[in-house]
């Protein structure tokens, strides 16, 4: 235990900054080391380690430390710590523990090695106190659905959104549909550069953190409220360490994956291995969007300084005059402006696709479907031909007693 802030002295060392100031601070001699894989290598080859006085060794991340990639690097370093030092202590650290780690860790800690799980299997390894939500939306809908989600759940607080490529991540940095202050950290950004943002953004320098899996694991930023997977991730481990991003400390949290028709076993898989249950939403429409902006609204006009006041006067005055003397509808209108909705005509979107001007109807029937076919035919029956065939997205319903498909607006 430490007594005062400045009794041990730590060093980190990784990558992407330069080594001179590092070796200098080793050769002092250090009491806590902390390094990448990669960097610690190059230390021992320059020399600049000593493992003879180690008395404890911890390997964090595990179950991605001893994957093929990774596993080269660390048998290499603990064989010079085996070698060197007097049978020092051997943890490993991660929060998700496959089989396979306990395998592997029969070649690495000492014989009767203890675990300690605090969690059995993958059951309950998420926080108890993050939403899991799941959207079903075509890829092609969804920069447009992931900007109205952002507004509706993330609000003025901060998020991360999770992708599969960097690409991906690039390109949410440059959409013009999100209007949040956003930037990304991912694997061909330099670690300085890396750091820069991440202090920013627990800083609150900026909203929304557009990440690959490089954020998903040992960083510790407190105030996340939402965490936003574009899709769902192949491994339940990938989830369990993305959704751990938010609901830190105590504090609540909502973790929302998007998913097409491809990944629908993907999300079973996840809420079975994972021991949760996701709750589905539809695609946000535009009075949510209007309801969720307004209230963003009205929470940065409380910022608003009294001193500045004054200064509107005539205008306020001359905004109600144009209204009628209504100071009400003058309020309404300046509300409408502000939000963004001024420019035209509210429309729908497909529940299903969440595609622009397209609305959503269900058909109940009184028997079982065995299919859409019979759908078909009722519809053909009571509509013109002109209008069935613009109707997208047949689908039955769970039940099979009905069906749901969009209809143009119009």
């Amino acid at each position: 235990m430490k007594h005062h802030a400045h009794e041990f002295s730590v060093l980190a060392v990784y990558g992407g900054v330069p080594i001179h100031e590092q070796t200098r601070q080793l050769r002092r001699g250090v009491d806590i080391f902390v390094g990448t894989t990669g960097r610690v290598l190059d230390h021992m080859e320059r020399g600049n380690l000593n493992f003879s006085q180690l008395k404890s060794l911890v390997l964090d991340e595990a179950d991605v430390m001893l994957k093929l990639g990774f596993k080269e690097d660390v048998d290499r370093i603990l064989s010079s710590v085996t070698s060197s030092a007097a049978a020092p202590q051997f943890l490993l650290f991660s929060a998700t523990v496959p089989r396979w780690i306990k395998d592997l860790a029969n070649g690495y800690l000492r014989p009767n090695w203890q675990m300690v799980d605090l969690a059995q299997d993958l059951k309950a390894k998420t926080q108890k106190n993050i939403n899991h939500i799941s959207i079903n939306c075509p890829f092609h809908n969804r920069m447009q659905t992931l900007a109205d989600i952002l507004l509706i759940y993330g609000g003025l607080g901060q998020a991360i959104v999770f992708t599969s490529t960097k690409a991906e991540a690039n390109s949410l940095l440059l959409s013009e549909k999100i209007s949040q202050d956003i930037e990304v950290m991912h694997g061909d950004i330099a670690q300085s550069q890396r750091e820069v943002t991440l202090k920013r953004f627990k800083e609150h320098k900026f909203s929304v953190l557009v990440a690959t899996d490089v954020a998903a694991r040992g960083l510790d930023i407190p105030n996340v409220d939402l965490v936003i997977q574009v899709e769902p991730p192949k491994e339940t481990e990938a989830y369990i360490h993305r959704a751990g991003r938010t609901a830190r400390a105590g504090k609540a949290g909502t973790c929302i994956t998007f998913w097409t028709l491809k990944h629908k076993q993907q999300i079973r898989n996840i809420e079975r291995a994972a021991g949760i249950n996701f709750t589905p939403i539809g695609v946000p429409q535009p009075q949510d969007v209007i309801a969720a902006t307004s209230k963003n609204t009205i929470k940065q006009l409380q910022t608003v300084k009294d001193d500045v006041l004054p200064l509107f006067d005539d205008a306020a005055d001359a905004l109600i005059a144009a209204n009628d003397g209504d100071s009400r509808v003058a309020l309404l209108k300046a509300l409408a402006f502000i939000s963004g909705c001024h420019k035209e005509a509210l429309g729908q979107r497909s529940l299903l696709t969440g595609e622009e001007k397209h609305i959503t109807y269900q058909l109940d029937l009184q028997t079982v479907l065995h299919g859409v076919g019979l759908v078909w035919n009722i519809l053909r029956r009571v509509l013109p031909e002109a209008v069935v065939s613009q109707l997208k997205g047949m689908r039955a319903l769970a039940a099979m007693n009905g069906a749901v498909f969009d209809v143009p607006e119009g």
